[in-house]
Formats: C-alpha cells, sequence, structure tokens
C-alpha cells in the first residue's frame, strides 16, 4: 500500500513484459485483491491477443482497457479515505 498514494501510476510493465494486480500498483483497499489482479491479468492477455503482431502497440492496449479498473481503484480509496483517518491523504 505505500505505492498507492495520491497521484499514483499503474506500472504497465517493462519492455515485452506486462505487469498485472498487485506488482502492476492495482489494489483494491477493500481486499480484494484477487478480483484486480484476475481483471488486470484479463486485460494483459487480450492486449497480447490482439496485437500478437505488433508487440509495440500492446502496452497501450492494455492501458486503455484498463482505465475503468484504475479509475474504480482511485474512488475506492477516495472512500477509504474519508472513512479512516490514517488514510486521509487519499481523498
Amino acid at each position: 500500500m505505500p505505492h498507492i498514494r495520491p497521484g499514483f501510476r499503474v506500472d504497465y510493465g517493462v519492455g515485452r513484459i506486462l505487469f498485472a494486480g498487485e506488482v502492476a500498483r492495482v489494489l483494491n483497499p477493500m481486499g480484494e485483491g484477487i478480483s484486480a489482479g484476475m481483471e488486470s491479468g484479463y486485460c494483459a492477455v487480450s492486449a497480447v491477443m490482439e496485437h500478437f503482431d505488433n508487440p509495440e502497440t500492446v502496452r497501450e492496449a492494455y492501458r486503455q482497457s484498463t482505465e475503468n479498473l484504475k479509475s474504480y481503484m482511485q474512488r475506492q480509496w477516495s472512500l477509504v479515505g474519508g472513512m479512516a483517518g490514517m488514510f486521509r491523504e487519499m481523498e
């Protein structure tokens, strides 16, 4: 959790290696780590399948496909910030 702070960025990977779940900093504060990991993993695999012949476009396709997930995580962190003083900076 120390990497998930206001203004955080999702780390989509390095070179041809894509990150998913907590490694990519996709973390739901409500304790649903597996669902966010599975969703981001699915997005990564889908991007590879759709752009297999053009690997240079895979990471951008992956980033675009996780925009809804990232937005959801940001709303969840903001909610947690409003409920718990130790996460107030997340609002």
